[in-house]
């Protein structure tokens, strides 16, 4: 039997946002035959290490070409009824949301041109990155194919608009997701359906590349890393640390990441005074962003509960380097970040309660260096990444078309 060659379906690729896909996929190439479909064109100006390495494997077509058309032509050809299957399937999986079925039907072209190049490259399974359009798109492949197929699960993607996810999880020859309450959330879905297969694989990190965060004396340092949207929050974390200059507390913040209140967040910055002690950087690869959380004492993500599911891989990596994590309550998050424990909570929206937290870390040292304690001693049990690599090149090598 011939070695498996997997074949993960993206929406985009590199995607300077999905660090955590980047190393999982990464940490499998290490050990399996792996190639990359990106869905979409990668515009992103800031490329991770890891991606830079993957990008001879990584595979893109345009939506209408010669080629394209040739690789309908030859399916029809050669697998004329699978083939007219999985268009139906297509279809069928999303024809309750107008909007849905137009962004489905258009990928169908790609889709089309992968299922001949998986067949011609001998791949024996696919897996989507997200359960969306890569899904939709993989289970094409797979049904005129013949080819096993599986996906993962995260956030808005199985919350939001839940058309065609049930069939999805009936065909997947298995699913992950990374929390324990995505995976009752996707169970639920389908009732009495291999409960099993639906498998919770948290988004690991190697615990040595995170160098623990340094303890000097000085003014506290605080970090915070997201795309600069309204619901991370960071408008009310310039806030809150807008109260603690008022009050007397000496503090850096580092902000990290690139979005569209960049801007607005700066003219914040400069109104409230902050200049001196507030630091934009916009977006840094993950070689620039580690050494970061390695020079602070505590992170901040104040996410908005309504656009938040998972955990962010952001807590994880800053956990991972012994930050203590001051965050909200919201979707899995308490799986991680438990009150008092490993971390501390605040409201979404209360800038003086963040405050209050961050001057209370900032004043009792011995407490933040309990809650990073534990919540590192978390990281290196439940997220690492290497055991996460392992399922997957187990279930890979296993599940052969």
């Amino acid at each position: 039997m011939s070695p498996p060659r997997v074949l993960y379906v993206l929406s985009q690729f590199p995607c300077y946002d999905e660090a955590f896909l980047l190393r999982e996929i990464h940490a499998v190439a290490e050990r399996l035959d792996t190639w990359i479909f990106s869905l979409r064109p990668a515009r992103d100006a800031v490329v991770h290490e890891e991606a830079r390495a993957l990008a001879p494997r990584t595979l893109s077509v345009a939506f209408l070409s010669p080629r394209v058309a040739a690789a309908h032509l030859k399916l029809l050809r050669r697998r004329p009824r699978p083939y007219l299957a999985a268009v139906r399937g297509l279809v069928a999986g999303s024809w309750r949301s107008p909007e849905i079925l137009l962004k489905t039907l258009a990928f169908l072209p790609k889709a089309g041109w992968l299922a001949v190049w998986a067949m011609e490259s001998g791949v024996t399974h696919l897996h989507a990155g997200w359960a969306t359009y890569p899904a939709s798109v993989a289970r094409f492949v797979s049904d005129a194919a013949g080819l096993p197929f599986s996906f993962s699960g995260h956030a808005h993607d199985i919350y939001l608009d839940t058309t065609g996810l049930a069939a999805k999880l009936r065909r997947a020859s298995f699913v992950t997701t990374c929390t324990a309450s995505n995976a009752a959330h996707l169970r639920a879905l389908v009732p009495g359906h291999a409960p099993g297969r639906v498998a919770v694989v948290r988004h690991g990190v190697r615990l040595s590349r995170f160098g623990r965060a340094s303890r000097v004396e000085g003014p506290l340092r605080v970090l915070s890393v997201g795309t600069l949207h309204p619901h991370k929050g960071f408008a009310f974390l310039i806030e809150a640390l807008a109260l603690l200059t008022g009050s007397g507390l000496d503090f850096r913040c580092t902000i990290v990441g690139g979005g569209p209140l960049e801007a607005d967040l700066r003219r914040r910055v400069a109104a409230a005074g902050l200049s001196g002690r507030v630091t934009l950087t916009g977006p840094l690869p993950q070689a620039e962003v580690i050494p970061l959380y390695a020079r602070s004492s505590v992170f901040v993500l104040l996410a908005q509960p309504e656009w938040h599911w998972g955990v962010p891989n952001v807590i994880v990596e800053a956990l991972a380097s012994g930050d203590a994590v001051v965050t909200t309550r919201f979707g899995s998050v308490e799986e991680l970040v438990r009150d008092g424990e490993t971390g501390l909570l605040v409201p979404p929206r209360d800038p003086p309660a963040l405050a209050a937290a961050l001057r209370r870390l900032a004043e009792d040292e011995p407490l933040r260096a309990r809650l990073a304690e534990a919540g590192r001693s978390v990281v290196a049990r439940d997220y690492d990444l290497d055991r996460a690599a392992s399922f997957y090149v187990s279930l890979f090598s296993e599940a052969r078309g």
